[in-house]
């Protein structure tokens, strides 16, 4: 048995649990390192305005992938569906390498964005449906753990594109095939099953009242991500801030997030996390209140940020956690589609918005239009009144976690 602490591992899948935070890890590394190299690639050779619309179209792919992920993976089941998935972004990486047309990269971003989005639904759903009820914050926050380090890391190796272009291609390549060589051995999850066709779906509607906290969560993440990414350098410039502050304090929202990931989950666990969903977010309208107004400290202005990352880049993982509470895990595969779907929403509107905010506002209008979505998250999460789910996703041909004769494999 592996362990990692209390409950940090479902102990009875440990093997299925590592290999799917693995995966994630992977994807988000490869997030981290592909977007900003392919786009540093593409500069001289195309317009601002393409290379905008380029990036879009990653995330353009990944929310056309929530259209039938759901189904197919009901289909077919989680393991095949991410193991599809990441053989067809290990390719996708690839042709980038194989083929340098501008055009031909474009579709290339799409196709890679495809399989980042499954690979994001496919393994929040299957580690979601692992997680204990008792353990599930510091299970879940294991996983937003594992992605930050992927996101942080990643980008530390865009100066490997200078003894080579293609090595970046390569390395992101990689890690897809050891997570595939890992997937490929666990059991099938889920789907795979002519009665699950037939399970009468929950209507939108009644999802989002079931789950609203949790639902709206990614979307106001995904918005903070994408905006503080792409304007903080704007901001900067705009305030008189240098690269080193900006570089730094972006370093620092990340770490203050891997510090601070298990002992949210922790807290969640024990007090409830709706809780600390609402007291986190909370926080964070206040501490991005007040970022523009120390933007003449350097100290200050870093300081508050790694306080933003530790507060408020922690709750994507504890939201995922608060929405399996919510729905259940039978639930979560279809539930967990509108998740990643706000998530991605998030990820393209951020930047557009928060640029229209600093041209109407001046360049403190970035920081207060995350500090309003955070409030308004709040006033949500104070005002919702949770309801029941009757509708069951459910399999009856594919292993399930609660059969006594394939608990042993999947260890």
């Amino acid at each position: 048995m592996m362990r990692f602490g209390t409950g940090v591992i479902p102990q009875k899948h440990a093997r299925t649990f590592v290999a799917l935070i693995f995966a994630a890890m992977a994807v988000t590394f490869s997030q981290g390192l592909m977007i900003p190299w392919m786009a540093s690639v593409e500069t001289g050779h195309i317009s601002p305005l393409m290379n905008s619309l380029s990036t879009s179209d990653t995330y353009a792919g990944l929310l056309v992938a929530m259209v039938f992920v759901g189904q197919l993976s009901r289909r077919i089941g989680l393991r095949r569906l991410l193991v599809w998935a990441l053989a067809t972004g290990a390719l996708s990486i690839c042709a980038f390498v194989v083929r340098d047309n501008v055009q031909w990269w474009l579709l290339f971003r799409f196709v890679f964005g495809l399989s980042l989005g499954v690979i994001h639904y496919g393994t929040q759903s299957w580690i979601g449906y692992l997680t204990t009820p008792e353990n599930r914050g510091k299970q879940m926050a294991l996983y937003g753990l594992a992605t930050g380090i992927g996101f942080a890391v990643g980008p530390m190796f865009l100066a490997t594109g200078k003894l080579a272009v293609w090595l970046p291609f390569i390395l992101s390549a990689s890690t897809f095939a050891i997570s595939l060589a890992l997937v490929v051995r666990l059991p099938c999850v889920l789907g795979n099953s002519k009665s699950a066709r037939s399970v009468r779906p929950i209507r939108v509607a009644r999802i989002y009242r079931a789950a609203l906290p949790a639902l709206a969560l990614p979307l106001v993440f995904g918005f903070m991500e994408s905006a503080l990414n792409g304007d903080l350098p704007l901001y900067a410039e705009q305030v008189h801030l240098s690269l080193g502050v900006v570089s730094l304090s972006l370093a620092l929202f990340v770490f203050g997030s891997l510090i601070f990931q298990l002992p949210l989950g922790y807290l969640g666990d024990r007090l409830g996390r709706r809780i600390v969903l609402i007291g986190c977010s909370t926080a964070g309208v206040v501490l991005f209140s007040l970022l523009p107004l120390v933007s003449e400290s350097n100290v200050t202005f870093v300081a508050l940020c790694f306080l933003v990352g530790a507060f408020v880049d922690t709750l994507f993982s504890l939201s995922l956690g608060f929405l399996g509470d919510l729905v259940g895990p039978d639930n979560l595969p279809i539930v967990n589609q509108f998740a990643v779907t706000n998530l991605g929403l998030g990820l393209m509107v951020g930047p557009m918005v928060c640029g229209l905010m600093m041209t109407w506002l001046g360049p403190a209008g970035m920081f207060w239009a995350i500090a309003f979505l955070y409030l308004l998250y709040v006033g949500i999460s104070l005002t919702w009144r949770p309801i029941a789910t009757n509708y069951p996703y459910e399999s009856d041909q594919c292993v399930t976690l609660n059969d006594p004769h394939r608990q042993e494999e999947m260890r």
